[in-house]
């Protein structure tokens, strides 16, 4: 076990980890549509990536090299959504359901500046109000404190829908 290979291998590994961890971040961003962060993070990405796969081709191939980039990658798959999820990037769905018609949390979340819409319905159980509204990740703690009065009748749910196709403005706090 030559101490290059180790030594590459670990280096192929940092590596590794910092692109795929910047890509993970670019890709929230792209879809968020802010392009010269996303370029300025891409530019970053594919000089580590470039690098990396260098030195994993500049020796020998052997298991050492091939173990750190495989490495890498799981650490940074792993470590871009922890950053995601720590930087709160990105949107989220939030629907709120209630048997009950929860009287005053749609308005109350309107007051508080989100935009909500809300939907009447039938359930097995009989008629549901279903409110549902698009966030920015960080305004999801504030979201919640102003609904917090109506939790207990309701049933929350969470989604990540990146994607939008709409010619509605961005919900507040997601910039164009």
């Amino acid at each position: 076990m030559p101490t290059d290979s180790l030594v590459a291998a670990a280096l192929i590994a940092a590596l590794r980890t910092v692109d795929v961890c910047l890509g993970t971040i670019r890709t929230i961003y792209t879809v968020e549509g802010r392009r010269r962060l996303s370029a300025a993070l891409g530019f970053l990405e594919a000089v580590t990536f470039i690098t990396a796969v260098g030195i994993a081709l500049r020796g020998p191939m052997d298991l050492w090299r091939t173990l750190g980039y495989g490495t890498g990658f799981a650490l940074g798959t792993a470590l871009g959504i922890t950053t995601v999820r720590a930087l709160k990037l990105g949107s989220i769905t939030v629907r709120m359901i209630s048997p009950q018609g929860p009287i005053g949390l749609a308005e109350a979340l309107d007051e508080a500046g989100f935009v909500v819409t809300t939907f009447d319905g039938t359930s097995r159980s009989g008629p549901i109000r279903l409110i549902m509204t698009v966030v920015a990740r960080r305004d999801l703690g504030r979201l919640l404190a102003v609904a917090r009065p109506w939790l207990d009748t309701c049933m929350v749910t969470l989604g990540d829908e990146p994607l939008r196709l709409s010619p509605f403005p961005p919900p507040a706090g997601i910039r164009k």
